[in-house]
């Protein structure tokens, strides 16, 4: 008996030392194109984990994620009234979860107590903590920080004692703010929203970021080749239009979002984005896999 018990533990410890290997690998390659602008593997990130299958900024949503072989998870940090750092896309709980109040207005065990919905019904999932979603990230996927608190420093302790620098970006709204992140820890990887193309000068004249946000109004080939010519992955959202697009069988959808060189897309259903992707090899395929 006790030589089966063993050697069902070694198999398990066999399994998860495999499934370890093959998350660090794949992180490698995701680090890779991450830093290679011109790659043409288009990066996957998923709006609030995988929030088709689980509840929005869910420790399930994040691992689906993980599961899936994405790129990025997209979540939103906030805090409460005892400044703990947690995941919660809205300003109040109210939609989300059991209870009601601004996160801000409640204590961190009041916003733990809670639990996730998921299609109107109530689950088992917790509010996670920054933390906790970092520790599960750590060496197998980057994170987007979506920030909507001002505890940018407490942020960025928590990304120190995680030790996730490599697997975060911040997620800043003005170049500025990026240029201050930058300046208090030059590892910190920074995306910066823009609203037009004249911004892209202007930012760029402030602080070299890793990748900027884009909107429809300024997908052009010459705002993505200025960003990739200063050293910069190009954002653009899928969300809403396209995304539903996409859904409905319409995958081309994605390619229009693209033509202009974009290449790192948020996006409501990543499985769909990746079936599109393999079909056009930009992304990790087969024996190609991880060539950029």
């Amino acid at each position: 008996m006790f030589k089966k018990v063993l050697f069902v533990a070694l198999l398990q410890t066999a399994a998860m030392a495999t499934a370890w290997a093959q998350e660090t690998t794949r992180f490698k390659e995701i680090e890779k194109a991450f830093l290679s602008p011109d790659s043409k593997i288009v990066m996957i990130a998923s709006h609030r984990g995988t929030h088709n299958e689980f509840p929005e900024n869910s420790m399930a949503a994040f691992r689906k994620g993980i599961e899936l072989g994405i790129d990025i998870i997209e979540l939103d940090v906030r805090h409460t009234k005892d400044d703990s750092l947690v995941v919660m896309h809205d300003g109040s709980v109210d939609r989300t979860t059991n209870g009601k109040g601004k996160v801000s207005d409640l204590t961190f065990e009041e916003v733990r107590r809670l639990r996730l919905k998921f299609n109107g019904q109530l689950t088992d999932q917790q509010v996670p903590t920054l933390e906790e979603a970092l520790n599960l990230a750590k060496g197998k996927i980057l994170v987007d920080l979506d920030i909507k608190t001002n505890k940018i420093a407490e942020i960025m302790k928590v990304v120190d004692r995680t030790q996730t620098v490599g697997n975060t970006m911040f997620f800043l709204g003005r170049p500025v703010y990026a240029k201050m992140v930058k300046e208090k820890n030059p590892s910190i990887r920074t995306l910066v929203r823009t609203h037009k193309a004249a911004d892209i000068d202007s930012l760029f004249a402030i602080t070299k970021t890793e990748a900027i946000h884009i909107d429809p109004s300024h997908n052009t080939l010459e705002v993505t080749s200025k960003i990739k010519k200063n050293g910069g992955r190009v954002w653009i959202n899928a969300l809403g239009v396209i995304d539903k697009r996409a859904a409905a069988g319409d995958l081309e959808a994605y390619g229009e979002l693209l033509m202009n060189g974009a290449n790192m897309v948020q996006t409501d259903y990543p499985a769909l984005l990746m079936k599109y992707l393999q079909s056009k090899n930009r992304y990790y395929l087969g024996k190609k896999k991880g060539r950029i």
